[in-house]
């Protein structure tokens, strides 16, 4: 018999980290036990099911009308998760209703960077004339409550006053940071000995932060 999932709901970086995950490229099921996170990336739902001290299967699933199966998805069942989940804020069909969160600051770049790696973007450009790289960290969400309270978050614990959100005739909210903001929140994200992050991404971040992680 499979044993019944009992994930610890104790604050830490790696719970918040999840959480970011479940935030932004998670769902809750309507049957209020079942949590699914869905990721282009099989290696990050591996850290996800290993600091979550779990051992279901992790699945392939097609996404937006697609045939193809090019997602994996990571689903378990926890009744006291689920209910954490709810007490914090997560809903079912949250998507375009997600509010602010009851994330303690303490935890809150190791939720953040939970985020970034759900729906967010690090990128470089290079400027077409001085040919210096451009840094931008951008987070979207349907929700704008939900970029809102990021970006006052952003301000209100890492003191970081700029940033900008662009809403798409899609209602489709995006928040952007410049390259010096960019560069201040990536090395609260990626602090020295983080545990868990998308590699990827971090590899991008990791010219402009000045340190090794991992």
């Amino acid at each position: 018999m499979k044993r019944k999932c009992k994930i610890n709901t104790i604050w830490s970086p790696t719970l918040a980290y999840v959480i970011g995950m479940i935030a932004t490229d998670g769902n809750l099921s309507s049957d209020e036990r079942h949590i699914s996170i869905t990721s282009k990336d099989y290696s990050l739902l591996l850290q996800i099911r290993k600091v979550l001290k779990i051992d279901n299967k992790i699945g392939k699933k097609s996404r937006g009308g697609e045939t193809e199966k090019k997602y994996f998805v990571l689903q378990f069942g926890d009744v006291n998760f689920y209910k954490f989940l709810e007490s914090i804020g997560l809903t079912k069909a949250k998507s375009r209703t997600i509010p602010k969160l009851k994330i303690p600051n303490k935890y809150f770049y190791d939720f953040f960077r939970g985020c970034i790696d759900g729906d967010g973007n690090i990128s470089v450009s290079f400027h077409p004339e001085s040919k210096q790289p451009q840094l931008r960290l951008r987070l979207c969400s349907a929700s704008k409550d939900f970029i809102v309270w990021i970006k006052y978050s952003i301000h209100k614990i890492g003191k970081i006053k700029n940033g900008w959100i662009y809403t798409d005739k899609k209602s489709f909210h995006t928040l952007n940071y410049g390259k010096s903001d960019s560069i201040k929140i990536l090395k609260l994200m990626y602090y020295n000995g983080v545990e868990i992050f998308l590699k990827r991404k971090y590899d991008t971040a990791s010219g402009f932060i000045g340190r090794v992680v991992k």
